[in-house]
């Protein structure tokens, strides 16, 4: 069964409800993997270069100048990332409009192609967004750039950059970026100055009509409350302690009865529920992970529409 397509109103487009997100770590199954995943159906392919990530970008590029898909897929970059200054051992400040213009040359000449479909950026609360907003339009009006999304911007300063933006470049933010979005109670986020989707981000997202690009795994999802979870969850214990909140035993068991009663996994559950809200949502996975059972899970997932009466005995903890 082809993967599901979704509209995303904010891009003016649709793309498959699972994007895939390669990584260098996975060099030598990326081809086949990409090949997998494009079987599947898929269209939308998370790149980014944080901690100078190269071979991603670069054999990305050159599977789809081989295939001609270029135009059949929605590419995805982050920009802005801040680097490390090791000779005076303090952070490099990319929140500017060079590091826009410089990042996404980088990424147009790694991939190989003219245009990114859409760039994505973190916020840093201490500095403007105006001139890096300003920096984006510049991109958008050459036609390097068609849409921008960003990532951990908590809901008074998303709402004040989508009016700027609006107002000066005449786009807005199509999307936000997270690793926030979990049917379990988080007790903190995955990286302390990530923002957490709380109740008024979620009602802000819905009111200015934006899409959603969430990470999905084990580690972001809390799987590790059903004991199943994969080696990556349990890389670090703050990734298991941040799920024992004492609402998730309750959450854990409404999951559990759900997937009973319809002979599906608690992981397919929690994909569906990601993928059921009142906002489009698009759920970026890992590219080796449609090669394996989890995969195949996060598929099944995917299809599943829940009744008004799922979605109420799975969030009303």
């Amino acid at each position: 069964m082809p993967l599901r397509q979704i509209e995303l109103p904010s891009l003016g487009r649709s793309l498959s409800v699972l994007m895939a997100h390669p990584s260098s770590s996975y060099g030598e199954a990326h081809e086949v993997a990409l090949q997998t995943y494009h079987r599947q159906s898929g269209n939308a392919l998370h790149l980014h270069g944080e901690g100078g990530e190269v071979h991603s970008r670069r054999e990305t590029g050159a599977w789809l100048r081989a295939h001609r898909l270029r135009q059949s897929y929605f590419v995805c970059t982050q920009i802005c990332h801040d680097d490390w200054d090791e000779t005076n051992k303090q952070p490099i400040n990319s929140f500017t409009p060079r590091a826009v213009h410089d990042d996404i040359t980088t990424d147009l000449d790694l991939i190989g192609t003219d245009f990114l479909d859409m760039v994505y950026l973190d916020d840093r609360p201490e500095l403007a967004f105006e001139p890096v907003i300003e920096a984006i339009g510049r991109e958008i009006a050459s036609g390097r750039l068609r849409s921008f999304s960003v990532r951990n911007f908590t809901s008074e300063r998303l709402r004040a950059a989508q009016m700027f933006a609006l107002d000066t470049i005449g786009q807005g933010i199509a999307a936000v970026v997270t690793t926030e979005l979990s049917l379990f109670v988080a007790n903190y986020p995955l990286w302390s100055e990530y923002v957490p989707f709380d109740k008024k981000l979620r009602q802000e997202v819905a009111e200015l009509g934006l899409g959603v690009l969430a990470h999905v795994g084990d580690f972001t999802a809390g799987q590790c409350a059903f004991g199943d979870e994969d080696p990556v969850a349990r890389m670090r214990p703050e990734w298991i302690e941040r799920w024992q909140h004492p609402a998730n035993i309750d959450i854990a068991t409404a999951i559990q009865e759900v997937a009973a009663e319809r002979g599906c996994t608690t992981r397919e559950i929690q994909v569906a529920w990601l993928l059921n809200q009142p906002f489009p949502v698009v759920a970026i996975v890992s590219l080796p992970t449609f090669q394996t059972e989890i995969g195949a899970q996060y598929k099944r997932g995917s299809q599943i529409s829940l009744t008004d009466e799922e979605l109420v005995r799975l969030r009303n903890h």
